[in-house]
């Protein structure tokens, strides 16, 4: 995955480096989200087709069964979007990623600012006021969480190549152009390993 390269290259080692929180926003559905679960939410999984080959994929939390990686590896998928599943932990190179300082915030909406996470709570207790974007999908899960934090009064900085959708490329640009026009900034992962680079190499810069 291009999208995980960049994120594994560039922008966790510069927010390492630089001392910048890394927070992990998963999918992790309980069965009391599941039986509150707005029509709207359950509708748009049932209509994804973006992708291909057969289905997967059904209603949230049903059952996915046995999935075959590369190889000879099978897992069981467990039940769609549900905590502590295979299919809603991180893809597995960023997975390996994860320190003990990092935060885990498991939602239920496309937002990450909705359906009772502790997203703002653990971020203005913290008093972290500017927030990276990277994930997927960038029309759906990114977008949505970017949109209702600029909203609720950060500042929003979103990693176009840190990004991934299965939506048509004119869904990606849509949420770059406004995030260029008015929501925050746009910038590669690889900008900002420069710019955590030029800040650490400074006159005057404590390395």
């Amino acid at each position: 995955m291009k999208v995980a390269d960049k994120l594994l290259e560039y922008a966790i080692p510069a927010c390492r480096k630089a001392g910048i929180q890394v927070v992990w926003l998963n999918w992790g559905l309980t069965k009391q989200d599941i039986d509150e679960m707005p029509p709207t939410i359950i509708k748009g999984f049932a209509a994804d087709n973006n992708f291909d080959g057969p289905r997967r994929i059904k209603d949230l939390g049903s059952e996915i069964g046995p999935v075959q990686l590369e190889g000879d590896t099978v897992v069981e998928g467990g039940r769609v979007l549900m905590r502590d599943q295979w299919n809603s932990a991180s893809y597995s190179p960023l997975k390996e990623k994860y320190q003990p300082q990092d935060i885990l915030i498991h939602k239920n909406r496309l937002s990450g600012f909705w359906g009772g996470t502790t997203s703002e709570e653990i971020l203005t207790s913290r008093g972290i006021r500017t927030l990276l974007f990277a994930g997927a999908n960038t029309d759906q899960c990114v977008g949505g969480s970017l949109q209702d934090a600029f909203t609720k009064g950060w500042d929003c900085l979103l990693l176009s190549d840190g990004c991934a959708t299965t939506s048509p490329d004119f869904a990606k640009c849509c949420i770059e152009f406004n995030c260029e026009g008015g929501w925050g900034f746009v910038l590669s992962c690889k900008d900002l390993a420069v710019g955590v680079e030029n800040m650490q190499t400074a006159p005057g810069a404590r390395v």
